[in-house]
């Protein structure tokens, strides 16, 4: 069976979802987090006879890597200048 960190795509993982009849559950991350935060409760979920689907919000990085590499990556690239930030 596969899983729903294996489509890459929010669309990809609803058809994948709709095609196994399936009863979804849909797992939202929280701020810092991202889709695949889910990834051992949506096999534990998939294992358990459900199908995930695990979405991500927009302008989300693509990976944890990436996210830490740029943490305000999502927050400022669609500003004209960078924001003022504190050093944390």
């Amino acid at each position: 069976m596969s899983t729903a960190a294996e489509f890459t795509t929010t669309d990809e993982q609803i058809e994948r979802a709709n095609a196994t009849g399936l009863n979804p559950v849909v797992f939202i991350h929280g701020l810092w987090l991202l889709p695949s935060s889910w990834d051992r409760w949506a096999t534990l979920f998939e294992e358990a006879g459900f199908t995930a689907v695990t979405p991500g919000w927009p302008d989300d990085p693509d990976t944890v890597g990436e996210a830490r590499a740029h943490p305000m990556y999502s927050r400022t690239r669609q500003w004209d200048r960078s924001p003022i930030t504190t050093p944390t």
